[in-house]
C-alpha cells in the first residue's frame, strides 16, 4: 500500500460560496428531477450542474455520494438486487454512455446530454474555484502508480482542484480494504471529495461499506478518471464521444476491456428483447387527460397512498407530496393502482425514491389492484414489489389533489 496526503488548509479560513449558487434539487430525494431507465434512477442533470451540487457539497460539508450509471451498471442492477441498491440509494444518478441515453428517451426521459464522471470532473478541474478555495480531492485506488500521476498532475494544473492525496490498497479483497488504519488515513486527508477507483463492483460495495465513516462530504467511484488524470490513458476525442464510440476507444487503449464490453453488449440485448417494448409502449401511450390524484389511507397496519389519473411528469406535485407524507407514517406503503391511468418514467422514479425512503426504517412498497400492464411495467424495470393483501374500507383518508 502507498499512500501521501497534502497538508489541508485551516477550514475555517474558507470563505463560503457565493450566494447565487443554489442546490440543483430539493431538501429531500422527492424534489429531485429523478426518471426511471430500465430500472435505474436517473437525475436529468447536466455535468456544471452536478459540479454545483459537488461545490455545494463540499462548502457545507453536506453529504453526497453520486454515481454514475452505463451499461456495466445496468446489467449489474439486474442480475444483482445488492448492486441495484447501492445505485438507487445513491444521493445522485448521472447518465453515463450512449446506450442507457438512448434507452431514457425510448422510455420518455427528456434526457439533453450524456453526463459522464469523466465530463463532470473535467468541469470541475476547468473551474476557478469558488470563493478563492479550491476543491480537495483524494485519489483512493487505481493502477499502480496512477493515483500518484494524477495527484501530480492535478498539483501542476493549479486550477478548480487540489489534491488533499493519494492512497493505493493494493489488490485485496473488500475487507483488507476497509480496516481501520485505511479508512484513518483517507480521513487524515481532510478532503472535500474521495474519488474512488477500485473496479465498479467493488469501487461501488466499498463505497457503500465505509460512506458513514468516511468524513468527505462527497464520494463517487469514477475509475478510469484517475486514468486519464494521470495520463496513462488517453480519453476519446469529442467527436467520437458524440457519436457514441467512446467504448471503442476504450478498447483501443485498454485491449483488456473488450471481453467486459462485449458480456455487457451480450447482456444489454437479452435486457432489451425481454424489456424494451414494454417500456416503449408505456412511453406512447396517451395521456388519458385525468389530473394526477392520491389518497392517503390506513389499512392493515400499512399506510395505503391510493392514486388516480395520469400518474405523469405534469402531475408529480400531489405525488411527491403524498409520499412524502408516507414515508413519515410507519410500516408498509402500499400504492392502490386501481384507479391509475397512465404511468410514465418519472413516476417510477419517484417509487424508486419511496423504496429508498422506506428502506431507511425497514419498511417497503406493496402494489395493490395493479393492472396486467401496469405489472409488466414494474417488472420490465427490475422493480418487483410484493402484491398487497386486499385493502379494506379506508380510515383517515387524506385527500391529495392535483391542484395542491
Amino acid at each position: 500500500m502507498n499512500a501521501s496526503l497534502k497538508k489541508s488548509p485551516k477550514q475555517d479560513e474558507a470563505p463560503p460560496a457565493p450566494a447565487a449558487i443554489a442546490h440543483p434539487f430539493g431538501g429531500d430525494d422527492f424534489d429531485r428531477d429523478i426518471w426511471c431507465v430500465l430500472g435505474l434512477p436517473i437525475d436529468l442533470m447536466t455535468a456544471p450542474e452536478a459540479v454545483q451540487a459537488i461545490e455545494i457539497a463540499a462548502r457545507d460539508r453536506r453529504p453526497l455520494s453520486f454515481v454514475t450509471p452505463n451499461v456495466n451498471f445496468l446489467v449489474r442492477a439486474f442480475a444483482d438486487r445488492e448492486a441495484r441498491r447501492q445505485i438507487v440509494d445513491a444521493d445522485l444518478s448521472l447518465v453515463d454512455g450512449a446506450p442507457l441515453v438512448a434507452i431514457g428517451r425510448l422510455a420518455g426521459a427528456p434526457i439533453r446530454e450524456r453526463c459522464a464522471g469523466s465530463d463532470v470532473f473535467a468541469a470541475l478541474r476547468l473551474r476557478a474555484g469558488f470563493a478563492g478555495r479550491r476543491v480537495r480531492v483524494f485519489f483512493f485506488g487505481g493502477r499502480d502508480g496512477a493515483a500518484e500521476a494524477a495527484s501530480a498532475a492535478i498539483e501542476a494544473e493549479n486550477r478548480g482542484v487540489e489534491s488533499a492525496g493519494f492512497l493505493n490498497p493494493g489488490h485485496g479483497d473488500l475487507d483488507s480494504m476497509s480496516r481501520k488504519e485505511i479508512i484513518d488515513a483517507v480521513n487524515a486527508a481532510k478532503a472535500d471529495f474521495v474519488l474512488v477507483s477500485l473496479g465498479a463492483a467493488k469501487g461501488q460495495a466499498w463505497i457503500d461499506r465505509n460512506r458513514a465513516l468516511l468524513n468527505a462530504p462527497v464520494v463517487a467511484h469514477l475509475g478510469a478518471v484517475v486514468d486519464f488524470v494521470a495520463g496513462t490513458v488517453a480519453r476519446a476525442p469529442a467527436p467520437i464521444r458524440r457519436l457514441g464510440l467512446e467504448w471503442a476507444w476504450r478498447v483501443k487503449e485498454d485491449p483488456s476491456l473488450w471481453r467486459r464490453y462485449w458480456n455487457d453488449g451480450i447482456a444489454l440485448l437479452s435486457l432489451l428483447a425481454r424489456n424494451l417494448t414494454t417500456i416503449a409502449r408505456a412511453a406512447r401511450r396517451p395521456s388519458d387527460g385525468v389530473p394526477a390524484q392520491a389518497i392517503l389511507k390506513t389499512a392493515g397496519g400499512a399506510t395505503v397512498v391510493a392514486l388516480s389519473g395520469d400518474l405523469t411528469a405534469d402531475g408529480r406535485a400531489p405525488l411527491r407530496k403524498a409520499f412524502r407524507e408516507a414515508c413519515a407514517e410507519d410500516g408498509d406503503v402500499v400504492l392502490d393502482l386501481a384507479a391509475a391511468g397512465r404511468i410514465d418514467a418519472s413516476f417510477l422514479g419517484l417509487v424508486l425514491m419511496l423504496e429508498k425512503t422506506l428502506r431507511r426504517s425497514g419498511a417497503a412498497i406493496r402494489l395493490a389492484n395493479a393492472s396486467r400492464a401496469h405489472r409488466r411495467l414494474f417488472s420490465a424495470n427490475a422493480m418487483r414489489y410484493e402484491e398487497a393483501a386486499p385493502i379494506r374500507p379506508a380510515i383517515d383518508d387524506r385527500a391529495i389533489a392535483a391542484a395542491v
